[in-house]
C-alpha cells in the first residue's frame, strides 16, 4: 500500500508518521528529500542566485534562499524549476527501491508519502489512499510556539500560506480521510489506526481497484 500522509503546519503529520515506522511502515520524508534536492542543485541555485547563497562549506543556505524566494514569487518559482523535478525522481527511485525490496521479501509494500505539499506532487495521485491530519488553529499555533519558537505572526503567515495546498486536495482523485490530533500521542495512535481502517476499505472500492507500487 502507499499511502499519502498530509496537515497543516503543527497538526502533527510527523507524530504520525513516527507512529507509522513503529509499526513497520517505511515513511519517505518529502520534505528531507527536497531538502537533499536543494544540496544536490547547488549549483544550479547559485548560477540563478549568485554564490553568496552558499555557505562556508560549498552548500546553499536554506535560510538565505528562503529569504529571496519566499520574497519573490518569479524567484520561487526559478528555485522550484531547479528543484523541483530533481525531487520527483528521488521520491520515484526510493518508491521502485522500497517496492523491489518488498516483493523480493514476498510482502505488500508499507509505504508512506510524509509530505506538507503532498497535494501538488504527481505522486499523490498514485497514492490507494491520503490519510490528512487535523487540529484546532490554536492548538498549532501553540505548537508552533513550543516546538519551533515560532511568534503568533510568523505561525499564522507559515498557516496561511498553506491554504491554497487545501484546494487541491480533490485533485488527486484519491480517498482522503481525515484525523484529528488534538489529544495526547495514545489518542492520535487510536484515531491514526481508525483512519488506516477507513483508508484501506476505501481504496478497496476505488473503481480501479488500489494502485501498486512499480
Amino acid at each position: 500500500m502507499l499511502l499519502g500522509l498530509t496537515g497543516g503546519y503543527c497538526a502533527g503529520k510527523n507524530a504520525a508518521a513516527a507512529i507509522l515506522e513503529g509499526r513497520g511502515w517505511n515513511c519517505i520524508d518529502v520534505d528531507k528529500l527536497g531538502h537533499a534536492a536543494i544540496d544536490r542543485a547547488a549549483d544550479a541555485i547559485a548560477a540563478r542566485f549568485g554564490a553568496s547563497i552558499l555557505g562556508a562549506d560549498g552548500k546553499v543556505d536554506r535560510k538565505a534562499l528562503a529569504a529571496i524566494v519566499f520574497a519573490d514569487k518569479r524567484a520561487l518559482a526559478d528555485q522550484e524549476a531547479i528543484v523541483h523535478p530533481l525531487a520527483v525522481r528521488m521520491i520515484d527511485e526510493l518508491l521502485a527501491e522500497l517496492a523491489a525490496k518488498a516483493s523480493g521479501d514476498g510482502r505488500e509494500p508499507l509505504v508512506c508519502l510524509n509530505a506538507a505539499l503532498l497535494y501538488v506532487a504527481p505522486q499523490a495521485a498514485l497514492c490507494d489512499a491520503i490519510i490528512e491530519l487535523r487540529a484546532p488553529l490554536a492548538l498549532r499555533l501553540k505548537r508552533a510556539q513550543a516546538r519551533d519558537g515560532a511568534a503568533l505572526p510568523v505561525a499564522l503567515r507559515r498557516i496561511e500560506r498553506q491554504r491554497g495546498l487545501w484546494r487541491r486536495r480533490a485533485s488527486t482523485g484519491r480517498p482522503v480521510v481525515f484525523v484529528d490530533n488534538r489529544g495526547s500521542r495514545e489518542e492520535l495512535e487510536s484515531a491514526l489506526e481508525r483512519g488506516l481502517s477507513e483508508a484501506r476499505e476505501r481504496a478497496a472500492r476505488l473503481p480501479l481497484g488500489r494502485l501498486e507500487l512499480s
